[in-house]
């Protein structure tokens, strides 16, 4: 944690953003995927129409035991609103055994998707996810058609097993992904305060959401929001 500070304040500093320790600490809501450049470019394929009238999403994430259900279906159904632009209206979810499952959604423009949960993988295996847009014209993947697992930008062939690398951000060399979205977030919340309402309100909905999910499973029915 004190690897993020040091570079948010490093950032900070080189843009003359003023801030105190205290905002190093920040603890408002925030959804920082939304600053990894894989779901930016997502986001603009369906904005600009490069991909024409989306209708179908498939996302799946997979993680170790140590991420809940909980967390991986609020960042799922954010991002599924953030790439899209649009509400999610009405979900039916079915998991197994509170570690697995799957959640149809549909959006306020009429789009499905499926969103597939799990925290099964082992401590020393890492996270496996994948976002696809499916549109009348064209498909948008956030990685190469018919991989399965997220490819890294270096292999290291050692007597010990491979060794991977995937820096993505040439100011935040050395933070691995999620580092990087926490504190490209926080630095844009600092940068410009105006966005402080809609996280907090955005994380309303999505708990919400998640709580929906939650319930569906249980009474084996589908939830309008």
């Amino acid at each position: 944690m004190i690897q993020e500070k040091e570079a948010l304040a490093g950032l900070l500093k080189k843009y003359d953003v003023p801030f105190t320790d205290k905002d190093l600490d920040t603890t408002k809501p925030i959804q920082p995927w939304r600053c990894n450049r894989k779901y930016v470019e997502l986001e603009k394929m369906v904005s600009s129409n490069t991909l024409e009238h989306p209708c179908l999403l498939r996302f799946c994430h997979l993680t170790q035991e140590s991420t809940s259900l909980e967390n991986l279906l609020y960042r799922e159904f954010d991002l599924a609103e953030f790439i899209t632009g649009h509400k999610i209206v009405a979900l039916h979810a079915a998991f197994t055994g509170g570690r697995s499952g799957s959640v149809i959604i549909k959006l306020d423009n009429g789009i499905v998707g499926s969103v597939e949960v799990g925290n099964l993988l082992p401590e020393d295996q890492k996270e496996v996810d994948r976002h696809e847009i499916i549109a009348r014209r064209g498909v948008g993947s956030d990685i190469v058609v018919d991989t399965q697992l997220p490819q890294q930008s270096i292999y290291l062939m050692t007597k010990d097993g491979p060794e991977t690398y995937k820096d993505t951000d040439s100011e935040l060399y050395g933070l691995d992904e999620k580092q990087i979205e926490r504190v490209r977030a926080t630095f844009a919340l600092l940068k410009a305060t105006s966005g402080i309402d809609f996280h907090a309100a955005q994380d309303k909905h999505l708990k919400e959401a998640v709580a929906a999910a939650l319930e569906s499973n249980k009474n084996h029915k589908k939830i309008v929001l």
